[in-house]
């Protein structure tokens, strides 16, 4: 009979054993996937930290973008005439390689924003929002800007036209144009261009 309950309590002491294993594998568990989620969360907490940082700059470039443009404007291109445009050909070009500085810094920030956007959605209103805003912000400010240099060179071909019309020996180049309209936000329109 001792024998019997020796077997038994053996068989008690197994099963509890096994039981006490079975919880801690499952608590194990169930803790490691807290931790992961709690992981996941702050992960995407600084993702989302960052999309907010980066569409700052963003925005901040796009104002210095348009305050340039304005400036551009009334300071130069409503000021071209044909005769101080060779005489200001070199500080126009000037000018307009850094507008076009400023078209480049904005195409850096929007790189950075499509790396951290591209088919992800975001549990926080926000960045969603600013995920799908800053393509299109982007295509308008490389399309003005190419509309504002295409307006530029066709006063250029004018001048030069009226210059060997007139048998000058004056002729000024365009302002060379590296960059093409874009539809960047993929909606079939190209917002920002002119003309």
């Amino acid at each position: 009979m001792k024998a019997k309950l020796a077997g038994l309590d053996t068989i008690k002491i197994a099963h509890i054993l096994m039981t006490i294993s079975f919880v801690m594998i499952i608590s194990g568990g169930v803790s490691s996937f807290v931790l992961g989620l709690k992981a996941d969360k702050l992960e995407t907490q600084k993702r989302i930290n960052v999309v907010n940082d980066e569409f700052e700059i963003l925005s901040a470039n796009t104002s210095v973008f348009e305050t340039v443009r304005d400036e551009l404007y009334s300071d130069t291109l409503s000021n071209v005439y044909y005769d101080t445009l060779y005489s200001d050909d070199k500080k126009i070009k000037e000018k307009l390689s850094n507008y076009e500085n400023l078209v480049d810094e904005l195409q850096k920030t929007t790189v950075k924003l499509d790396k951290l956007c591209k088919d992800v959605y975001y549990p926080d209103i926000e960045a969603n929002t600013k995920c799908s805003n800053y393509k299109s912000i982007y295509e308008q400010v490389n399309n003005y800007f190419i509309s504002d240099i295409n307006l530029y060179n066709k006063n250029i071909d004018k001048y030069n036209e009226y210059q060997k019309n007139n048998n000058f020996n004056l002729k000024i180049e365009k302002y060379k144009l590296r960059k093409q309209y874009i539809d960047y936000d993929g909606d079939k329109k190209y917002d920002g261009k002119e003309g």
